[in-house]
C-alpha cells in the first residue's frame, strides 16, 4: 500500500503539472504529501528513509535536471515529517498541520538553496506565493488522501 500511494502521487503529480500553468494558482508536490502520508505507516525510521530516497531519486531523474538534489532534500524532509510525527497524532487536523508544515519547509530548503548557489535573487514575495500556490491543492489533496486511507484502513484493518 505504501508503495502504491506514492507511486500514484508521483505519477499523479506529472499529470497535474502538464494541465496547471507553472506561474498559475497550483503548485503540487503530491509526492512530498504521499511521504507524509505514509510515515506513521513505516515501524522503522530507516525503510522510511530509504523510500524517501529512492522518491527523491526518481523526482530528479524524471521531473528535474538535478542528480541527488532532491534525494538528499526529500531525506531530510522525512527527517522532519518523522519529528512532527512524534509530536502530534495522526487525526485530520494534524496531518493537515504537518502537510502545511512539510510544504513550508520544502519551499523555503529549496529556494534558500537556490538563492545560496546564485540561481536566484531573494525576494520575500516570490518565496510567500510559492508557498501559498503549494497549499492550495496539496492541502486538498492530503485531505482526500487521508480520507481514502482511513476508508482502506477500516476496511483492510492496516495499522495506520
Amino acid at each position: 500500500m505504501k508503495i502504491m500511494i506514492v507511486i500514484v502521487s508521483f505519477l499523479l503529480e506529472g499529470v497535474v503539472s502538464n494541465f496547471v500553468s507553472i506561474n498559475g494558482y497550483f503548485a503540487p508536490l503530491f509526492t512530498l504529501v504521499s511521504l507524509i502520508m505514509i510515515c506513521p505507516l513505516f515501524e522503522e525510521s530507516i525503510n522510511y528513509y530509504k523510500y524517501a530516497f529512492l522518491t527523491g531519486l526518481a523526482y530528479d531523474l524524471i521531473y528535474t535536471n538535478t542528480i541527488i538534489f532532491h534525494a538528499i532534500i526529500f531525506c531530510f524532509m522525512a527527517f522532519i515529517i518523522m519529528r512532527l510525527n512524534l509530536v502530534l497524532s495522526d487525526n485530520f487536523v494534524n496531518v493537515l498541520i504537518i502537510i502545511l508544515l512539510g510544504i513550508l519547509f520544502y519551499r523555503v530548503l529549496t529556494y534558500g538553496l537556490l538563492v545560496f548557489i546564485n540561481n536566484m535573487h531573494f525576494d520575500f514575495k516570490v518565496l510567500g506565493l510559492g508557498i501559498l500556490k503549494s497549499l492550495i491543492i496539496n492541502l486538498i489533496y492530503g485531505a482526500v488522501l487521508f480520507v481514502l486511507i482511513q476508508k482502506f484502513k477500516k476496511k483492510k484493518k492496516y495499522s495506520y
